[in-house]
């Protein structure tokens, strides 16, 4: 008799359903969220958190406070032990780390609910620990988070193993510090009893994939578009609709086939950072979920329909022209986009800078600086000058250990794109040479750790690349595969002795960024345990930075000897690499920074 199927559907909190034991079958994708989609999502969900939390509130009043809703978890539910994830692993996996993240940083916290926290990551298996998310090859990997809060990749580990890495690393780095231990209590429990899921679960494969397909095909992040696409053509007169409607849906098609890192898709992503930087004038965050900023974050398209009398929509003319600007405004974000991925760092090196840094609000700030209708020159060079001015926020935050995530930076990023918005060069000129943005002042020197290894890495290409391009040899190391930090002295404390008290000032000195450079990984493999003797002699053959220890450098090279000259940046060679010459290689870092800002 053939089985009856059958669907079910139930909106559970995360304590319910991450109560369950799931699997992925052999047809699912690799873990694949990059950074911006974590940090999408723990500001999403921080910022919700927030919005509630008062300081006088006690952990009862947690129940009191609105759910947040995550979307559907799909499954087949064929196994009474385990549930096939139809959709949802990219979702489930993430919190499942952050759940790890937690547990490894707060479970000493007063009131963290530990013992909740931990039956939602694994069970008991006879003496094992059975992770609820249960994919063999990630055990280990998953293990080594939990106990120990890292794990070291190995060559031969899956991509998803890698991804989940450097998921669980990066999730410090884009924490917002207004959740700490005064209230992680209170965010815990929030998190496991107040974000919800629709849980759809069939007995039947089949059925699974027909949901999960109706699903994907009404596009789910594409609604508001559609609502605001119904809008804007019922204003426009019976004449003017149809030529509307395509130019509108063209937009919308040239932005699908933009590539972003962003959980959101281009054509989402467009329509939110363009009505905020060019319209939105209250740009409060987080508890006033009124504000224009959060309100086109959340429902962009009502409020459009809203907001028209005030952003100048009254009659049918009107509405033509504000399709027209999503037209004209659309091709910069795809010329933004395209620009990044062609990395002529010779022409556009800041923007891609600031994106190798992984900050994810650049768009916003170029696009709102764009006015409508600024010819081809006009864009391109709003996009130089201020992606130069962003590459110097975020490096100045970068030396001093602040963070640059989402965050962190979404407050006064959107204030600068209200002041420079539609903006001629000469004004955007004035506003930017004011530091708009506070920086924080050069006088720390930057330590290599576990969280701001890929931050280094691109502020040592940045460094490396002033040099090189004021010297005439451009040369952007992120534009080759495979470059890592190299630091200068072996990891060797018993070579350094004399020059050092102790491991610990050896290790903190290692890792001085004055110690450090961006080099090919084969470089390291083959000399990295090597002393400096040895070490110095290679480095002549490597980037423009490297070769500076080397006194080859110092002759015959006129692009370089009249680069020192006219910057009177204080370079100079080593025969012998001591703590005292880290200390002076920091300051050189310095002030070519300072030099290139000046």
């Amino acid at each position: 008799m053939e089985q009856v199927k059958e669907v079910h559907s139930f909106v559970y909190p995360l304590k319910e359903l991450f109560s369950d034991k799931f699997d992925v079958d052999f047809y699912q994708r690799d873990y694949v969220w990059q950074k911006k989609q974590l940090e999408d999502l723990i500001n999403d969900l921080s910022t919700e958190f927030l919005r509630h939390y008062k300081v006088s509130d006690k952990l009862q009043d947690v129940g009191n406070y609105d759910p947040y809703y995550m979307g559907e978890i799909v499954l087949s539910a064929k196994n009474a032990d385990k549930k096939a994830i139809i959709d949802g692993q990219q979702r489930i996996t993430t919190l499942t780390l952050f759940l790890v993240y937690l547990n490894h940083k707060y479970k000493n916290c007063k009131g963290f609910p530990t013992e909740d926290i931990n039956v939602l990551i694994y069970s008991n298996h006879y003496g094992e620990k059975r992770f609820n998310l249960h994919i063999q090859d990630r055990e280990d990997c998953m293990l080594s988070l939990y106990e120990q809060g890292s794990y070291t990749v190995n060559e031969n580990d899956s991509i998803s193993i890698k991804n989940i890495t450097e998921r669980y690393n990066d999730i410090a780095d884009c924490w917002n510090e207004e959740i700490n231990e005064n209230n992680i209590a209170f965010f815990a429990y929030w998190l496991i009893q107040k974000v919800m899921f629709s849980k759809v679960w069939t007995n039947s494969d089949e059925f699974a994939y027909v949901i999960f397909e109706t699903m994907n095909d009404r596009g789910l992040s594409l609604t508001q578009i559609e609502m605001i696409r119904s809008y804007l053509l019922s204003c426009i007169d019976l004449s003017d609709r149809d030529n509307a409607m395509i130019l509108f849906d063209n937009i919308v098609k040239k932005l699908v086939n933009v590539k972003t890192t962003s959980k959101y898709k281009a054509e989402f992503d467009f329509f939110k950072i363009y009505l905020r930087g060019h319209y939105a004038n209250d740009l409060s965050q987080g508890k006033n979920s009124k504000s224009d900023f959060t309100r086109i974050g959340n429902e962009f398209h009502r409020w459009v329909r809203d907001n028209s009398k005030l952003i100048g929509l009254n009659v049918s003319k009107d509405y033509l022209i504000f399709v027209k600007k999503f037209e004209y405004f659309a091709s910069v974000y795809i010329k933004i986009n395209e620009l990044i991925g062609y990395r002529d760092c010779k022409k556009y090196l800041y923007l891609i800078v600031n994106h190798d840094y992984g900050f994810t609000l650049q768009n916003a700030l170029i696009l709102s600086s764009i006015a409508y209708l600024d010819d081809d020159e006009t864009v391109v060079e709003k996009i130089k000058i201020v992606s130069k001015y962003l590459t110097k926020v975020l490096s100045w935050r970068v030396w001093n250990h602040y963070m640059i995530s989402q965050s962190a930076m979404e407050a006064p990023i959107y204030e600068l794109c209200k002041s420079i918005r539609e903006k001629s060069i000469e004004e955007i000129k004035i506003i930017l040479s004011n530091e708009p943005i506070e920086l924080p002042r050069l006088d720390n020197t930057p330590t290599l750790n576990q969280q701001n290894g890929n931050k280094l890495r691109v502020l040592l290409s940045l460094i490396t690349e002033i040099v090189a391009c004021n010297s005439g040899e451009s040369d952007y190391m992120l534009n080759k595969k495979d470059i890592e930090v190299e630091h200068i002295w072996s990891n060797h404390f018993d070579k350094h002795k004399e020059d050092v008290s102790n491991e610990s000032e050896f290790i903190n000195l290692r890792n001085n960024i004055g110690g450090l450079l961006v080099l090919p990984k084969s470089f390291n493999a083959a000399y990295g345990a090597d002393d400096y003797s040895s070490k110095v002699v290679q480095y002549f053959g490597q980037n423009i930075l490297a070769q500076s220890l080397n006194n080859q450098k110092y002759y015959k090279n006129p692009g370089f000897v009249a680069f020192v000259q006219n910057s009177e940046i204080n370079f100079k060679s080593y025969d012998e690499f001591k703590s005292e010459a880290i200390l002076e290689r920091a300051n050189l870092y310095r002030n070519i920074l300072k030099w290139n800002w000046k």
